[in-house]
Parts: structure tokens; sequence; C-alpha cells
């Protein structure tokens, strides 16, 4: 599995670099166009900017077309699962159903529907709250679940066929970030240096911080359950050795998880 996400961070690393080099290419012509800063006019180095360069306005608006469709089913998705969230935490506050998961379903998609008009330097500011709240319950679900895992779960036993395909397709989605490189560049004054040195340590942090989680996960379960069929619930597991925090944490990891990324998806 660890040979798996090696695979799928190199995948999500080199296109970020050509989509890094693409951005940059139509932000300076964009620039020399215009004979202003890109980052003041237009997309800036965008995908549009991109796919008019490249394909001219037809494919600009087939590009547009395609992002809409993307980013509305993402936002739809994020927006869906924040509604349960917020539903059930007013639920266990209240002890009521005050709120239901399709209102909470909107006040999540207003709050971040509203803070994204405030700018990318705003949005920056929550995501990073988000961000420490994610490695703070991390930290503590790991923290628990060390102490139970097993070293002959991680070396008695590899499955090769699970690499690929399912293993490797969701690996490249979770590292997925290819769609924030243009907000990158223009948010670091077009610098393409150290937007490559922020996407290269950006990608660097989830690929540690899910190898740690596999090494944990794996070495909890009990290889005979995956072989036998059975649901792997590692939760549960670390609920025994934890007690009710486990719970509190998965939860708020849920909602840091979904906030950042919902925050990326609103710039």
């Amino acid at each position: 599995s660890i040979f798996g996400l090696i695979i799928c961070w190199a995948f999500t690393y080199v296109t970020s670099m050509v989509t890094l080099e693409a951005s940059w290419l139509a932000s300076q012509l964009e620039s020399t166009d215009n004979n202003i800063a890109a980052s003041n006019d237009g997309d800036g180095g965008g995908f549009l900017s991109i796919a008019k360069m490249a394909f001219g306005p037809g494919g600009e608006i087939i590009t547009a077309g395609l992002f809409w469709f993307l980013l509305t089913a993402i936002i739809v998705a994020y927006s869906g699962e924040g509604g349960q969230i917020i539903s059930e935490v007013f639920t266990e506050i209240t002890h009521s159903n005050l709120v239901s998961a399709g209102f909470g379903s909107v006040i999540f998609a207003l709050f971040f529907g509203s803070l994204a008009t405030y700018g990318t330097s705003k949005v920056d500011v929550i995501n990073r709250v988000f961000v420490l709240g994610l490695l703070a319950t991390f930290i503590g679900l790991v923290g628990i679940g060390v102490p139970i895992v097993k070293g002959s779960n991680l070396l008695d036993y590899s499955d090769w066929s699970a690499v690929y395909p399912a293993g490797i397709s969701i690996g490249i989605l979770s590292f997925g970030a290819q769609n924030v490189v243009p907000t990158l560049l223009r948010y670091l004054d077009n610098d393409p240096m150290r937007t490559r040195q922020v996407i290269l340590f950006g990608s660097l942090l989830p690929l540690l911080l899910y190898t740690i989680w596999e090494a944990v996960f794996l070495g909890i379960v009990d290889p005979a359950n995956a072989l036998d069929g059975k649901k792997m619930e590692v939760v549960s597991l670390l609920g025994q050795s934890g007690g009710t925090a486990v719970s509190d944490l998965v939860e708020i990891f849920s909602i840091c998880a979904i906030g950042s990324s919902m925050a990326g998806a609103s710039v």
C-alpha cells in the first residue's frame, strides 16, 4: 500500500508541475496581450486561460462547462456531508432534531460561499485553522492506535492485487490538488519557484500522514478480516483503547477535513 501511495504522489506532483508550467505561460501571455499584470485581469493563468491559449475560444467555453460541472458536483458532495455533520453536532448539543441534514447543508454552503467573497487570503486563514485541527486530531488518533499495532499484521501479509486498480484510483483522487495550482500561483505573486516549493512540501505532507495512517490501520486490523470479507472497523478497535475520546476525535477530524476541502473548492 505504501508503494501505491508513492506512485499516486508522484503522479500528482508531476501533473501539478505540468499544470504550473501551463498556468505560468498562460499568465505571461495574458499579461503581454493586455500590457497589465495578469493577476489583475481575467482568469490570470487559470484553466480558462490555459484552454484559450491551447485550443482557442471554443476550448475555453468547453473547459468552463466542464469545470462548472466538476465544481458543482464537488460542492454538492461537500455540502451534503457538511450538513450531515452540522445536524449531528446540533443533535448532540440540543438533544433534539432542531437542524435537519438539509438545513445544515444550506448553512454549510452559505458560510463558505460568503467566506469566498472575501478573497483567497481570508479563506487561507480559515483553511489553516481547519488544517491545524486535522493535524491535532490525527495525532490524537495515531497516539491511541500505535500501542495496539501488531507488527505481524504489517510484515506477514501482502496483497498486490489490492493496489491496482482500486487502490491507485482512490489514491490519485486523495492526492488530487491540480485544480488549485493556478490559485496558488496568483496567491504567491505569480512566482513559479515559490509555487513549486509549496506544491512539493504541500504534497509530501499528506504522503507522510497517509503512510502513518496506513501503518496504524493495517497494523491494527487482522488480515483475516480482509480475507473473509468482513467489515474492518478500525474506529471500533481504537475505541476499545481510547474510549469515547475516539468518537469525539473522529467527529472533529471529519469536520476539519470537510471544512478544509470546501475552503479549497470555494476559491
